[in-house]
């Protein structure tokens, strides 16, 4: 699908300036704690006059109550959520858990079939937890031949969320599923029971940067893209629909969707179907998950409708399976958490993803306006297709596939995804191709960071991080300066690609002399995973206002 719209009379100063600690923000945000009371949720006030404090520690943060007050996708409280994938389930939905501090962190994870597990993580140490997948939520597995199956309908799962909380501050990944091939697993795993002992490859993977609990708030402008809809000549062309899932961890949670103008959602025991323009309204207790499927087809997409709560909820869209473009096989599993509304910006460097050998690869790019009347500007020059104006809640995508980098600039705050393509795209004759569909975020130049801790796991034949900021930023990778070309984009700004396997999966460190963005992918034989390898969620916008 590509959305246009009329190209601006008014040219627009170009004011793409060069990685800076977050300026241009306009809203201050106070945190008001009533949450001393258990299950309250905390207040989240703006003062439209003033600039957002600054709450970096200029470290990262090494209690529980310092993750609090920097607001970042470093916590100790997250909720991991099956989402609706057709991966066969003998493969393995698992969290990755990195401990960045000094002192062991005890991380216990409590939720569906009487899960409770504890793990003690030394500092540094990174640890794979595997959890049973939750059926309501994960959908029907494809068939042995791999065909996808779509749901048919919208859930509600009681109490179908994982609660995962540490002693310490870490990073939470988790990946649906973890393995992409037949091997390993959690210890005396069996692969028996593979529907294709000759070829058990997973075939439908993705992964997602968990927020903590911290970091969520009451606002939510949907990123994904529409369901899928084959070029081929099919009896019935349209095979899958899209996802959105919303998860609670306050009781009494009331939960409002604003539908936007391609958003059907089928009905379920709990929710009613709903079209554009209409509300998808329910009431969840602390753990309990709704997940909205739309009917299968690209005419369907939730993506730029608005989620309200009245108390801080997580957001995941995603795709049991898809193919990108829609005509290219292979069909995988994609997803990503939902950045909050109130942590979008204005300015993104928007990078494409490194191909499975090395080199600048090929993406869709889809951008989602938050504010009516919203002009973007691009540099170097703007991609075939991409939109001069957005309005609130209103999709574009790019013409085509996008092979170039570039930087945008909004007067108000977007959104802006990447979806990765099919192996085919790249290895179309190879008889193990790698890649497949994934879906990311971009995080704005406004929450940007020095440092981070990214995860890469090493059940993959390679992985990448993209790197993006000033040519000084100077990154310096798990101790040692990044030794990768600077490719120069516009205002200053360029990335270093840098190869992270095979072998060098595991949890990396990065830091710079300047702020700097974070691109995380990897590929395996016919599957791949991409997230943003971190970012800080600095309410920098006010949350937009349900339409009336």
């Amino acid at each position: 699908m590509t959305v246009r719209t009329p190209r601006l009379a008014v040219v627009l100063p170009l004011v793409l300036l060069p990685v800076i600690a977050a300026c241009g923000s306009r809203a201050r945000v106070v945190v008001e704690d009533d949450a001393a009371v258990e299950g309250a949720s905390p207040t989240l006030a703006f003062d439209e006059a003033g600039a957002p404090p600054d709450a970096s520690l200029g470290r990262d943060p090494e209690t529980c109550e310092e993750a609090t007050l920097t607001r970042s996708y470093v916590g100790c409280d997250y909720y991991p959520t099956v989402t609706a994938n057709n991966v066969w389930s003998v493969f393995d939905y698992a969290v990755v858990v990195s401990n960045i501090g000094k002192t062991a962190a005890e991380v216990r994870v409590e939720g569906p079939s009487a899960t409770n597990v504890l793990a003690v993580l030394a500092p540094g140490e990174l640890r794979k937890i595997y959890l049973p997948w939750v059926p309501a939520l994960k959908g029907p597995d494809a068939d042995a031949f791999g065909s996808a199956v779509a749901m048919t309908a919208s859930v509600v799962a009681r109490k179908g969320a994982f609660h995962l909380v540490s002693s310490v501050p870490v990073v939470v990944y988790q990946f649906n599923a973890l393995e992409y091939r037949g091997q390993g697993g959690p210890p005396g795993k069996s692969w028996a029971s593979c529907p294709n002992r000759l070829s058990c490859f997973s075939r439908s993977n993705d992964a997602s940067l968990l927020l903590p609990t911290t970091a969520w708030t009451t606002s939510y402008r949907v990123t994904g893209m529409p369901g899928w809809s084959t070029g081929a000549p099919l009896p019935d062309p349209h095979i899958m629909g899209a996802t959105l899932s919303v998860t609670a961890a306050f009781d009494d949670t009331d939960v409002t969707v604003h539908l936007a103008g391609k958003a059907h959602v089928l009905a379920g025991a709990d929710t009613p179907a709903k079209g554009p323009g209409e509300t998808v309204t329910f009431r969840l207790k602390k753990g309990d998950v709704a997940e909205l499927v739309t009917p299968k087809g690209e005419r369907y997409d939730l993506s730029g409708s608005l989620v309200a709560s009245s108390h801080p909820v997580e957001v995941i869209t995603g795709i049991p399976c898809v193919n990108v473009p829609k005509d290219q096989a292979a069909c995988d599993h994609v997803e990503e958490t939902v950045l909050p509304a109130e942590a979008l910006g204005r300015r993104y460097v928007v990078t494409t993803p490194s191909r499975p050998k090395g080199g600048r690869g090929l993406h869709v790019v889809r951008l989602y306006g938050n504010r009516d009347g919203t002009r973007l500007v691009y540099a170097p020059k703007k991609p075939a297709g991409c939109p001069d104006t957005l309005g609130a809640g209103e999709v574009a995508e790019c013409s085509g596939l996008v092979s170039e980098d570039f930087v945008v600039e909004a007067t108000a705050e977007i959104g802006v995804s990447s979806f990765l393509v099919g192996a085919t795209m790249y290895d179309p004759t190879d008889e193990d191709p790698r890649g497949d569909p994934s879906q990311t975020s971009f995080a704005a130049i406004e929450q940007f960071r020095r440092t981070y801790l990214f995860l890469a796991p090493d059940d993959y034949d390679t992985s990448y991080a993209v790197v993006v900021g000033p040519e000084d930023a100077r990154p310096v990778l798990d101790g040692v300066p990044v030794s990768a070309p600077f490719e120069p984009i516009a205002a200053g700004l360029g990335t270093f690609r840098v190869a992270l396997g095979p072998g060098k999966g595991g949890s990396h460190t990065l830091a710079a002399d300047k702020p700097v963005g974070v691109q995380v992918l990897g590929y395996g034989g016919y599957t791949s995973y991409a997230y943003p390898g971190g970012l800080d969620l600095r309410l920098i916008s006010p949350p937009p206002a349900l339409p009336k």
